[in-house]
């Protein structure tokens, strides 16, 4: 391997390619989900968070099942009052 010339250029080369060129999958990972709103796991508070949909209130939660149950009590009964 040291003793080629060519091998580390070529592979400088095929490194410069691959950073050139974006991930097609990450691009569309990141165009997927860029308009998303629910709840969002926030990695540093340890919580998950969103806004109601109808009335825009913050809503808190320790996991995503808790997450889930606090927001259909709250839509149900808080700020739709009931279906």
């Amino acid at each position: 391997m040291g003793s080629n010339p060519t091998f580390g250029t070529k592979q400088k080369m095929a490194e410069m390619i691959n950073l050139e060129i974006p991930d097609p999958f990450e691009t569309f990972v990141s165009n997927k989900y860029k308009n998303y709103i629910g709840a969002v796991y926030d990695f540093f508070a340890r919580e998950w968070h969103m806004k109601c949909g109808c009335c825009k209130e913050d809503l808190y939660a320790p996991n995503k099942k808790t997450m889930t149950k606090i927001r259909l009590y709250h839509t149900r009964n808080e700020c739709m009052g009931g279906y």
